[in-house]
């Protein structure tokens, strides 16, 4: 990946070099999964990862959610 500085010219003034690493992940649980959390049940809808690799994970809560079905959790958290 190649990023341009650009002037509000439209001129380019420098190449800024990126870096970029691809990392194979292993993942605790997959899209769709029914996971436990807390004393509820969730279902997992995405999930990523942290620079730190920490994997965090997008969830639906079912039944109870004290007004915030979406959350965001680390994957920790599920079982």
């Amino acid at each position: 990946m190649m990023l341009m500085e650009v002037q509000a010219t439209g001129a380019v003034a420098d190449e800024v070099t990126g870096r970029t690493k691809i990392y194979d992940a292993d993942w605790t649980f997959r899209i769709g999964k029914a996971v436990q959390f807390g004393g509820s049940m969730a279902i997992v809808l995405s999930r990523t990862r942290s620079a730190m690799g920490k994997e965090i994970c997008q969830i639906w809560v079912s039944g109870e959610a004290h007004g915030r079905p979406l959350r965001w959790v680390d994957a920790r958290m599920l079982k």
